[in-house]
């Protein structure tokens, strides 16, 4: 068969968009995971899911940690200016939020492709504050 008929499914490349007063790299956050501990850059981060007490970080290389934190003490910790809770159960980093909030289905669409839903409660204020993040971003 020929390879242009069927060709090979290529990964979805997660870039970040971060305003240019932001530095990469300047923070880390030591995981406990698997009797070791691992270091991820917080610039990595795509979203946080939790799950009572227990927290799942998913990274742009499409990896997935399960850490025995709370998503409030994470919500302490992470930069308040790059990430938002915008659920009781999900915290987003906002470099890679694609598009902007529509009203009527109150979701962020992410940089690889998922998309998560928002608190009713929380609507204006989430898009008011991605607005805020978007004008940083461009100016």
């Amino acid at each position: 068969m020929d390879a242009t008929l069927f060709p090979t499914a290529q990964p979805i490349a997660v870039v970040p968009q971060f305003p240019s007063s932001y530095t990469r790299g300047a923070q880390r956050i030591a995981l406990p995971y698997l009797n070791r501990t691992v270091f991820i850059s917080v610039d990595d981060i795509l979203y946080l899911q939790g799950e009572g007490n227990y927290t799942f970080l998913y990274t742009r290389d499409r990896k997935r940690y399960l850490v025995s934190k709370t998503l409030k003490e994470f919500e302490k910790l992470l930069d308040a200016t790059l990430f938002l809770r915008i659920h009781k159960s999900y915290i987003v980093n906002l470099g890679y939020v694609q598009q902007r909030i529509c009203p009527k289905s109150r979701q962020v669409h992410l940089a690889n492709g998922r998309e998560i839903d928002i608190s009713r409660r929380r609507v204006k204020d989430i898009s008011r504050q991605l607005s805020q993040y978007w004008q940083q971003l461009y100016n």
